[in-house]
């Protein structure tokens, strides 16, 4: 176990025993109404369908599960003080189970996603889509670990479909590439390219993009390109999205997977870890030159 790793569980240990995590929830969701918070997902099986349906339970209590277009919504006035603060879902990678039990159940808490699709994989023959997911989804993958639903791909008739009910569909590059020090014409084919086909297969804009990897894998010259197709730009760099500051341009997700506990989700609802990625948030924005937004007013 890593450093980072024990210190995450005594963490854990401690918020559960002392109640800190609903301590430091009650202060997020009551004292900031400009917060919103925007939650990454990745493998949504079946095996865990039911512990999903229980966190979106716990969830729905404390926020107000949101699409992209309500979500959106921060920017233009902030919620009175005693609103649920907005959450938003996405998914990344474009997994078939996305589609066939994470859609369904968010559906039913009211709720829609941002599913964010690499083409190529959902281009995959079944033949092939072992292959480019251990080679480009996922290489620290090892043969016989994973499950045939980390790996089998929404089709874009799927993809499609989930787009005319509601979901957007975001890009998540073409291939599933790391952006860093790549050539200009490199840069348009993995996330301009990437946009245009998602949007003739939904005939829809495809306003939101998440880089892969960690969260320093892009450049500035990554980020512009992602800026000039795109309304949204999503950072794998966990942090409660404040609309006061955080421009739509630099948001932050919490990545909060279906397999983790009740303790460990909750803690990571709570915000009590954010303050490990703060540095790196303060990094990305000085790196991709996003300044701070001026404050709106509370309706």
């Amino acid at each position: 176990m890593t450093l980072r790793s024990q210190a995450r569980a005594l963490l854990i240990q401690a918020a559960t025993l002392a109640r800190l995590d609903d301590v430091a929830l009650h202060f997020q969701n009551r004292r900031k109404p400009s917060l919103g918070l925007v939650v990454a997902v990745h493998e949504t099986p079946a095996s865990l369908a039911n512990q999903f349906q229980e966190q979106l339970e716990w969830v729905s209590r404390h926020f107000t599960i949101a699409s992209l277009e309500v979500f959106a919504r921060l920017w233009e006035h902030l919620p009175k003080s005693d609103a649920k603060p907005p959450i938003l879902f996405t998914f990344d990678d474009g997994r078939e189970s996305n589609y066939t039990v994470a859609a369904p159940l968010l559906e039913s808490f009211g709720g829609r996603g941002v599913f964010f699709v690499v083409p190529a994989f959902a281009e995959c023959a079944p033949a092939d889509a072992l292959a480019f997911y251990r080679s480009r989804i996922n290489p620290n993958s090892q043969p016989g670990d994973e499950k045939w639903e980390d790996w089998k791909p929404m089709s874009p008739g799927q993809i499609a479909e989930l787009a005319a009910r509601g979901h957007a569909i975001g890009n998540h590059t073409l291939t599933h590439e790391r952006l860093v020090g790549r050539s200009p014409e490199n840069l348009e084919r993995e996330i301009g390219d990437s946009a245009s086909k998602l949007s003739g297969w939904t005939e829809k804009p495809v306003d939101a993009f998440a880089w892969t990897f960690g969260w320093d894998a892009i450049d500035s010259k990554a980020w512009t390109v992602a800026q000039r197709h795109h309304r949204f730009c999503f950072a794998p760099c966990p942090g409660a999205i404040d609309a006061r500051y955080d421009s739509p341009a630099l948001l932050w997700r919490r990545e909060i997977e279906l397999r983790y506990s009740a303790a460990e989700y909750r803690l990571l609802y709570s915000g009590l870890a954010d303050s490990w990625w703060s540095a790196h948030r303060t990094h990305l924005r000085r790196k991709l030159r996003v300044s701070p937004l001026h404050k709106i007013e509370v309706l």
